[in-house]
């Protein structure tokens, strides 16, 4: 399965949260689900639906396809830590994700495009793979180019989430450091249930 490139709000109507990395818009609680019939289509979900859910919420949030999902489950559940805590750490870790968190795109997917476009250095070396995982102590900056681009501007003066407890933000160089692992709370996706997840892939990784 490929990444999401549908209409954004329905997501959010679908799950009545918002997935800040996706877009922007949010979501009024309570609202309806899209569809004619509305208010009549939210029912108790199945178990099962319960869990897909979840690994949804995370794949669209984070825009990653199906397959790449798989392969951090894989890789969370043969780490040495908590499994859903490992997980956190390889989807917040992501490149592109890095970039959006510290400011420099107002969503993931536009991060993702500053990523493939050159305009982002790694410990002074420019990087263009969004899935490249951060380290602690790595330092991610601006392309001189990029430095002067409007939209990178414009996102700094007004980014769309808080700076994470993991980040340590430079507004005057436009330099952003991972000084430690990703946790839990700094997930973005409201009331998370990552344990949801693992058991969806229980069976399947």
């Amino acid at each position: 399965m490929s990444r999401y490139t549908g209409p954004r709000f329905k997501i959010l109507r679908r799950f009545g949260i918002a997935l800040p990395g996706l877009t922007r818009k949010t979501v009024a609680e309570g609202v309806n689900p899209p569809g004619e019939h509305g208010a009549g289509h939210r029912r108790k979900a199945s178990e099962y639906r319960e869990h897909l859910d979840e690994k949804q919420k995370v794949r669209l949030n984070y825009g990653i396809s199906e397959r790449q999902l798989v392969n951090y489950m894989k890789a969370a559940i043969n780490s040495k830590i908590d499994t859903g805590l490992r997980l956190i750490q390889l989807l917040e870790g992501r490149l592109d994700n890095f970039v959006f968190r510290a400011g420099f795109a107002p969503t993931i997917p536009a991060a993702r495009q500053l990523v493939n476009h050159g305009h982002i250095l790694v410990n002074g070396r420019k990087v263009d793979i969004p899935s490249f995982q951060v380290r602690r102590d790595d330092v991610i900056s601006l392309t001189e180019k990029a430095k002067k681009m409007n939209v990178i501007l414009e996102s700094v003066a007004a980014p769309s989430l808080a700076i994470p407890s993991y980040m340590e933000f430079d507004k005057e160089k436009l330099t952003a450091k991972m000084t430690e692992a990703p946790a839990r709370e700094d997930v973005p996706i409201t009331d998370l249930r990552d344990n949801l997840i693992i058991e969806y892939y229980s069976r399947k990784v």
